[in-house]
C-alpha cells in the first residue's frame, strides 16, 4: 500500500471516527415531533395557595404543549370564573355570594410567550379555584385551590434539589433558578450540585455566588444547596452509605463531597465545624432510598436527629416512601431491586425509631428545576439546556415539590418550615392544600408529637383536602387536558406503625375526613435485621452493625397520611407521633 493510499484510508477512517459519535448521539436524542411539535395542549393555571381575605395575588396562566414544554403558538383568547366552598361546611358558595375581583378576558399573542400573569383578589373566606375557558376549544382549566383566610403561616411551593452544568445536569445556575422561578413558578428552590464535582475549578464559590444572586427575599428565596454521593464514581469512595442532599440557612454553602469527607463520621465532623461557625443551620434529605445501587444505609444517620429530619419520598427516580415490593407499592421506583431489600424505605426507617417528616424534590438533572421534563418525550438530549451525560433521560417519572408552611418568604422562614416539619410532599407539579391532624394538634405543631393521658385514649384524627384541579402527571405520562370537569376520584390512606390502617374513597375537590383510633398504643419495631458473621445489619446491603433491639419507636405510635388520585399524582403528609404519658 502506498503513502497516497495509506493517507487516504487514514482520512477516510478519522472522518468515520468524527461523525460516527454524532450519529449515535442522533439515534437516541432525535424525535422530530419532540423537535417541531409545539401545538398548545392545555393551560396550566397557578395561583398562591394561601392569601388574607383580600389581599392581592398573582394568576399565571401557561400554555403547555403535550410534552409540558411552553407553547407559543396559541392565538385564541380565556375567560375567567370561579368556583367558592365554605371554609367550615365544605359546601358550595353561590358565585353572587363571593366577592372577587379579576380580568374578564385576555388575548394571547406572540409577545407573551405562552405566558400571562395577571392580578386578583378575592374577599370572601373560602377555598376558591379559578377556572380558565379556552374560547377556541371549549375547554375549562382549574387551577389549584386557593384559601383565603387570616393566616399566620402561608403554605409556599418549592424543590431542594437539583443539578446543572456544573455537576451532571443542564443549564448554568443562572438559567436553572430562572426557570424554577418563571415557569416552575416555585417560591422556593435549591440547586444542589453534587460535590465531588464543585473542588474542580472552585466551583463550590461559583455555585455559592449564583445562588445568592438568585436569592429576592418576599418573591423567590434560593437557598444554598450540596449533595454528597457515597459510592458512585471512581474518584469517590468505595463505600456505599446512600446519597444527603444537604441545605443551609445562611449565604454560604458547605464544602461538602465524598472524595473529601470519605465516610460518614467525617462528614458529621466537617458539618459540626460549619454550623458552628458560620452560624448557618444545616438539614439533610436521604433521598431515592430503596434504588438498588444506592440503598440508604440508614444506620448512620440515627445519632444526628437535628440534621436528618426529613426523607424525601418523591422524585424522578419514584418514590421511596414504602418499600418497591410492599403490597402498598403504587408508584414504584427507578432500578429497585428485583427482589426485596428490607430496611431501604422511609416507612421502614420510621419503624426503626428515625423521626422524618415527608418532603418531596425533583433531583431534575434537565435544567428544569421544580418540574422536570423526564417523563415525557422531551427529556432527549436535543432538549435546551443541553446536558452531556446520560442521568437525565433515564427517569421515567415527573419531578416532585414540597409545600411549606411559612411565617415569611425568606431564607430563614424557609429553614424554620423544614426544621419544625410543617412539610406537604407531592409527586408532581401540584399543589394541593392539606392539613393533618391528630386531637387538633397539626403536623410541624409541637415537633409533630401528640401527648395523650394514657394507652388507650382516643385519637380523632382529621385529614382537611382540597385538591389541585390541574392535569396530572405520572409515571411515563404527560399532563394531558381534562374531558370535561376534573376527576376528584381519590384515595385517601392513613398509615399507622407502618402499615396501612384506614383508607377511604372521595369524589368532591374538597373536604375533611375523621377518623378515630383508641386502640392500645404499641410503637413500631423493626424486624428485618439480619445476621452477618455474629453480627446483625439492617439489610445485606448494610456495612454498619447495629442492635436490632434497638430498631424501634420506644412506644410511640405514628401515623401518615398518603392520598392517591385517579391519574397518578400521590400526595403525602406526616407522620404525627403519639405517646401515652403514663
Amino acid at each position: 500500500m502506498n503513502k497516497k493510499e495509506i493517507k487516504r484510508k487514514t482520512k477516510t477512517l478519522m472522518i468515520v471516527l468524527t461523525i460516527t459519535p454524532f450519529i449515535i448521539w442522533g439515534i437516541f436524542n432525535v424525535d422530530l415531533g419532540v423537535m417541531f411539535n409545539h401545538k398548545p395542549n392545555m393551560f396550566w393555571v397557578h395561583t398562591p395557595s394561601t392569601l388574607n381575605v383580600g389581599e392581592k395575588g398573582d394568576l399565571v396562566v401557561e400554555v403547555w404543549d403535550q410534552f409540558e414544554r411552553i407553547s407559543m403558538k396559541y392565538k385564541g383568547s380565556i375567560n375567567f370564573s370561579i368556583v367558592s366552598y365554605n371554609l367550615s361546611t365544605f359546601e358550595l358558595i353561590p358565585d353572587i355570594s363571593v366577592s372577587y375581583n379579576m380580568p374578564n378576558s385576555s388575548n394571547f399573542d406572540k409577545i407573551n410567550v405562552g405566558v400571562q400573569e395577571f392580578s386578583f383578589s378575592i374577599s370572601t373566606e373560602g377555598f376558591h379555584y379559578i377556572l380558565v375557558t379556552d374560547t377556541l376549544t371549549g375547554r375549562v382549566y382549574w387551577s389549584n385551590p386557593i384559601v383565603m383566610d387570616n393566616f399566620i403561616y402561608k403554605l409556599v411551593w418549592g424543590d431542594c434539589h437539583s443539578h446543572s452544568l456544573y455537576s451532571d445536569g443542564g443549564g448554568l445556575p443562572n438559567e436553572v433558578y430562572n426557570y424554577a422561578r418563571y415557569i416552575a413558578r416555585l417560591d422556593f428552590a435549591s440547586l444542589t450540585d453534587h460535590g465531588e464535582y464543585l473542588h474542580l475549578d472552585n466551583g463550590y464559590s461559583a455555585l455559592e455566588k449564583a445562588t445568592n444572586r438568585a436569592n429576592e427575599p418576599g418573591k423567590f428565596v434560593a437557598i444554598q444547596g450540596v449533595e454528597w454521593t457515597s459510592g458512585s464514581a471512581p474518584h469517590v469512595s468505595y463505600d456505599n452509605w446512600g446519597h444527603l442532599t444537604w441545605i443551609f440557612s445562611g449565604s454560604e454553602l458547605a464544602h461538602i463531597s465524598a472524595d473529601i469527607q470519605k465516610t460518614p463520621e467525617d462528614l458529621w465532623t466537617e458539618i459540626d465545624r460549619f454550623t458552628s461557625t458560620t452560624g448557618s443551620m444545616a438539614l439533610a434529605f436521604p433521598h431515592h432510598t430503596v434504588v438498588k445501587q444506592f440503598i440508604q444505609e440508614w444506620p448512620i444517620c440515627f445519632d444526628y436527629p437535628n440534621y436528618i429530619r426529613l426523607g424525601e419520598v418523591f422524585s424522578i427516580h419514584g418514590s421511596s416512601l414504602v418499600n418497591p415490593h410492599s403490597p402498598w407499592s403504587v408508584v414504584g421506583a427507578v432500578d429497585a431491586p428485583s427482589y426485596r431489600i428490607n430496611g431501604s424505605s422511609v416507612n421502614e426507617a420510621l419503624m426503626m425509631g428515625l423521626r422524618l417528616s415527608l418532603v418531596a424534590n425533583g433531583d431534575s438533572h434537565d435544567g428544569k428545576l421544580g418540574h422536570s421534563l423526564s417523563h415525557t418525550r422531551a427529556f432527549i438530549g436535543h432538549q435546551y439546556p443541553y446536558t452531556y451525560l446520560l442521568s437525565r433521560v433515564s427517569k421515567i417519572y415527573p419531578s416532585g415539590v414540597t409545600g411549606a408552611f411559612v411565617s415569611e418568604l425568606t431564607r430563614e422562614g424557609v429553614f424554620d418550615a423544614y426544621y419544625s416539619r410543617r412539610v406537604i410532599s407531592n409527586s408532581d407539579f401540584g399543589r394541593p392544600y392539606i392539613q393533618f391532624s391528630i386531637n387538633n394538634v397539626i403536623v410541624g405543631q409541637d415537633d409533630s408529637t401528640v401527648f395523650v393521658s394514657n394507652a388507650t385514649s382516643n385519637r380523632e384524627i382529621k385529614v382537611l383536602l382540597a385538591q389541585d384541579g390541574a392535569p396530572q402527571s405520572a409515571m411515563l405520562q404527560a399532563a394531558s387536558p381534562w374531558l370535561g370537569d376534573p376527576d376528584w376520584g381519590t384515595t385517601v390512606q392513613i398509615f399507622k406503625n407502618g402499615f396501612l390502617w384506614r383508607e377511604q374513597f372521595i369524589d368532591v375537590p374538597v373536604t375533611e375526613l375523621t377518623f378515630n383510633d383508641n386502640s392500645t398504643i404499641t410503637g413500631a419495631s423493626y424486624d428485618g435485621s439480619i445476621l452477618i458473621n455474629g453480627e446483625y445489619y439492617v439489610n445485606e446491603e448494610s456495612e454498619t452493625p447495629i442492635n436490632p433491639a434497638s430498631l424501634n419507636t420506644n412506644g410511640v405510635d405514628y401515623y401518615f397520611i398518603r392520598i392517591l388520585c385517579s391519574r397518578g399524582r400521590v400526595t403525602a403528609i406526616g407522620p404525627l407521633w403519639v405517646e401515652s404519658l403514663t
